[in-house]
């Protein structure tokens, strides 16, 4: 009779971790989890990407749409064109640059306040957040200069506002040189996603335990209680209800 009833228990052993078939491996620690948000995926972003993949993608939008803004023909076309890649850059409910690029710092920090985190976590997190301040200011200036651009009604002037955004914009993605030494992005304060990226992947790469990619399961279901503790939501209902980002 028990080894009848076996073959249920079992099943039901599958469906309390991952819901959807059983995974051998052992769940992953809440700080991983958050470091997967941030670059690999999370459920809240338009495709389920990681914060920084998304920044990562919204960044070449931008510079994209400045590039056709710098090709365009009239007055208006370059307003449109502008406005669009403001958008990509400081849009909140589309996760543009400085919303993921946030979200993603965000994300660090909550690892590095977790229980399981380690000291690497814990000393990188709050440097990473320091470095990002320069996208973050761009991301502003584009902004600015986009409401500049809206109210312009000279073509020759809106053109030179293009040309300091498509610097922003391009910075944004892989750094400045503005301390004039000859090289991108060879200090915080010129860093751009590109740089940001290699930080965080040199964060990663110190990890003991190895950091692995964490399962989709355990990204879209951590959840906070109330009393703050992050736990794994077993009925897989994806993050707080309240709307855990």
């Amino acid at each position: 009779m028990i080894h009848s009833r076996l073959p249920a228990l079992l099943a039901m052993a599958c469906i309390l971790p991952l819901a959807a078939g059983c995974v051998s491996r052992r769940a992953p620690t809440v700080a991983h989890v958050h470091i997967g948000h941030a670059i690999t995926g999370v459920h809240v972003t338009p495709n389920k990407e990681g914060y920084l993949v998304s920044a990562e993608r919204r960044a070449q939008e931008a510079l994209d749409y400045t590039t056709k803004a710098a090709a365009a023909h009239d007055l208006t076309e370059i307003k449109r064109d502008i406005a669009l890649a403001s958008q990509a850059t400081n849009a909140d409910d589309t996760f543009g640059v400085k919303e993921s690029m946030v979200m993603a710092v965000n994300h660090i920090t909550f690892a590095a306040t977790s229980d399981d985190a380690t000291l690497n976590v814990q000393k990188a997190a709050p440097v990473l957040a320091a470095d990002s301040a320069r996208v973050i200011e761009r991301c502003d200036l584009i902004g600015l200069l986009n409401k500049d651009i809206q109210a312009s009604n000279s073509e020759k002037e809106a053109f030179l506002l293009v040309g300091e955004i498509a610097k922003l914009a391009q910075a944004n993605i892989s750094g400045d040189d503005s301390n004039g030494d000859g090289v991108v992005g060879s200090v915080p304060s010129e860093y751009g996603l590109l740089q940001l990226r290699k930080e965080l992947e040199a964060m990663i790469g110190r990890e003991k335990p190895p950091y692995v990619t964490v399962d989709q399961w355990y990204l879209f279901n951590l959840v906070k209680l109330p009393n703050g503790k992050w736990v794994f939501d077993k009925f897989g209902r994806g993050g707080n209800i309240e709307g855990y980002k």
